[in-house]
């Protein structure tokens, strides 16, 4: 099904589609879904996926370095050996891809999210965030601090948006209700 709709959504050359959910395990009931995915991100250069940071404690129980990480920045603090436990999507094109951030947020002690971490920081390397991957491959200009505060404007809901059940329905109905360049 996501296949299907990233090549359906990929037609009308959109700047980026941004799967802030994790592929972190394969289908084990369905494996040539996860083959098809796998090819519709290969045949794009607009998917970007997510990836989770872990907590840095378990940081030792980890294989993964963060040269590993594609997008990865390597500071003079970097650390030679340094593992990061992170849950990285298990779809080879996503990696290869290089499209890829984390979607790491901490709430506030209310439980509302009010700042975003523009890269987390792991042993002297900067892993990025998903929008900052974004960002980078837009060229917009990328945040000098770390976290920015987030401006939650106007009520829920009030801005654009389709939701994917939307779209994907749309895109299996003979008589099309969606505009093609949406």
């Amino acid at each position: 099904m996501l296949g299907e709709f990233l090549e359906h959504v990929a037609q009308q050359q959109p700047a980026a589609v941004v799967f802030d959910i994790l592929f972190s395990d394969p289908d084990v009931f369905n494996p040539d879904s996860d083959a098809y995915l796998n090819e519709a991100l290969a045949g794009t250069d607009r998917a970007f996926l997510a990836y989770l940071r872990l907590p840095a404690k378990d940081d030792g129980l980890s294989q993964l370095r963060p040269e590993m990480i594609p997008g990865a920045a390597k500071t003079p603090l970097a650390r030679d050996g340094a593992t990061v436990a992170a849950v990285m999507p298990f779809l080879p094109a996503a990696v290869e891809s290089g499209r890829l951030g984390t979607i790491n947020v901490e709430p506030d002690a209310d439980g509302v999210v009010r700042q975003y971490p523009v890269w987390i920081e792991a042993h002297g390397w900067q892993l990025p965030s998903l929008p900052m991957r974004v960002a980078q491959a837009q060229g917009w200009n990328i945040p000098a601090r770390q976290s920015i505060l987030l401006n939650w404007r106007g009520k829920p809901f009030s801005y654009r948006y389709a939701s994917f059940s939307d779209v994907y329905f749309d895109m299996l109905s003979k008589d099309k209700a969606r505009p093609p360049d949406e």
